[in-house]
């Protein structure tokens, strides 16, 4: 029986529901994370949880009281008998029930927050993946949607989905600039003479806890990355929170040396 954390409760996830006033359900009024974990301790909590706040902040939604969010994460591990191998913690905060309409709720409401647990097999999702560019939708870097975790991520599922149709693992994304902003689901970096490059946040690209954690690691410049200079580049990975770093061995049918990228 699957157990999940809703609203300070430990519950069955089938007596889980939603009410169908809530905003995240009908607006996308929200934000969400994804971390992982390992042999039942959650890995870089404090970031994902300060990432969290962050990003709810940006729509004006507090994220309850959650100094326990540590020790919270852990007994869900537990609970769901997820204490050995890997396993995937997703977090979910809406701005909670209100009234129809766009218009903020004129009392406040009170947020409803989901935690969930899961086993996942990491070694799916690491061998070197091809990559498309995607024609279908841009990232549009103008707005603050694109650089949080927001429940908002039809742009991103429109993209996976062409990936997908075309028989490549990754989709990349451009922005309304044409710069290449990173993947439907990750950062992106390229290596060019030696030395490594990633997209900068202004590009519209998300704040990831990996991308972080390379930058400290590795001299790493940020600079907005054309199609052309992408497909020069001497080698391509994509990072994000539960692959850590994949190499990518294709673009658009055009190969490229399959390197490897430490991120301790």
């Amino acid at each position: 029986m699957n157990v999940i954390w809703h609203n300070g409760r430990f519950i069955p996830a089938e007596q889980s529901s939603i009410l169908p006033a809530d905003r995240g359900f009908l607006l996308g009024d929200g934000v969400f994370d994804t971390m992982a974990a390992q042999d039942g301790m959650p890995v870089d909590a404090p970031a994902h949880q300060a990432r969290l706040i962050r990003h709810a902040a940006v729509l004006g939604i507090s994220l309850p009281a959650m100094d326990d969010w540590h020790d919270i994460v852990c007994e869900l591990l537990a609970r769901n008998r997820s204490t050995t191998g890997a396993a995937i913690i997703r977090t979910t905060l809406t701005r909670g029930p209100g009234g129809r309409g766009l218009a903020l709720p004129e009392k406040e409401t009170s947020p409803t927050l989901l935690i969930t647990a899961e086993l996942f097999d990491p070694e799916s999702y690491t061998p070197p993946a091809t990559a498309i560019i995607a024609q279908t939708v841009r990232r549009n870097e103008g707005s603050p949607l694109s650089r949080i975790k927001s429940l908002n991520y039809g742009d991103n599922v429109l993209a996976q989905r062409e990936a997908q149709e075309a028989g490549a693992d990754i989709a990349l994304m451009t922005n309304n600039a044409g710069y290449v902003c990173g993947a439907a689901n990750g950062n992106l970096f390229i290596a060019e003479n030696g030395r490594l490059y990633t997209p900068p946040l202004s590009d519209g690209v998300l704040d990831g806890i990996v991308r972080a954690r390379i930058m400290t690691q590795h001299a790493v410049s940020e600079e907005s990355l054309s199609p052309a200079r992408l497909f020069k580049a001497d080698a391509l990975w994509v990072t994000n929170s539960l692959i850590g770093v994949r190499p990518v061995a294709a673009v658009d049918g055009r190969a490229f040396p399959v390197k490897m990228l430490s991120c301790a």
